[in-house]
């Protein structure tokens, strides 16, 4: 998804009143990110705040997560890890690493799976979002599965994905088993070129039996 879909803005105010989840990310990254568990991102540098609305950039459920069963609700839960953050020429380029439950209902097709986003910001003065840049990397409900990536799988947190040297670079497939069909995606971001976002291809190939 190259996404220019341009992003409702909501400054400080009631957003801070949201329940938030800080992004995974280093202590010495300028722009300190929150997830407000709704889709929407809270972004703040230097007393400046700004909130986005990314929810068409992201594969999985952004809503409310609830047991089908019981009926019980759980809240949201919109994970982020900030995989780079890199000033060029006065803008600041931004990547991150989206984790959702896959479905909302925990009881229903795929609601245990997980679907991972990596997504691309480029921010002007003041934190105003230009533009940005999303790429589904794995998805239960699509059958889409990393193949190739650098960091490490954990059972019950998902994918955590790395970028050493300050490049992604990453490999996945997607199965279709109406077509019989296989897209491998490769995805590739280089922080000496941040301003490039995402550099996305993709193959089709037969499925194998």
């Amino acid at each position: 998804m190259n996404g220019f879909a341009l992003l409702s803005v909501i400054l400080v105010g009631a957003a801070f009143a949201q329940t938030s989840q800080p992004a995974v990310q280093s202590p010495r990254d300028p722009i300190r990110i929150a997830s407000l568990n709704d889709g929407q991102f809270r972004f703040a540098r230097g007393g400046k705040h700004a909130v986005y609305d990314l929810q068409s950039s992201i594969s999985g459920c952004h809503g409310t997560l609830y047991d089908g069963g019981s009926g019980q609700k759980l809240g949201g839960s919109v994970r982020v890890r900030v995989l780079d953050q890199t000033l060029k020429a006065g803008l600041w380029y931004v990547l991150m690493q989206v984790t959702t439950n896959t479905g909302c209902n925990l009881q229903g097709m795929c609601g245990a799976g997980l679907s991972e986003d990596v997504i691309w910001l480029k921010f002007g003065a003041k934190l105003k979002l230009l533009t940005h840049q999303a790429a589904m990397v794995e998805d239960c409900a699509t059958s889409t599965e990393l193949t190739r990536f650098d960091g490490k799988r954990i059972e019950t947190q998902g994918v955590i994905l790395e970028t050493p040297g300050g490049v992604l670079s990453l490999q996945s497939k997607r199965d279709d088993f109406e077509k019989k069909t296989t897209t491998v995606t490769t995805v590739r971001y280089d922080r000496r070129m941040a301003e490039r976002g995402l550099v996305v291809s993709s193959a089709q190939r037969p499925l194998k039996p």
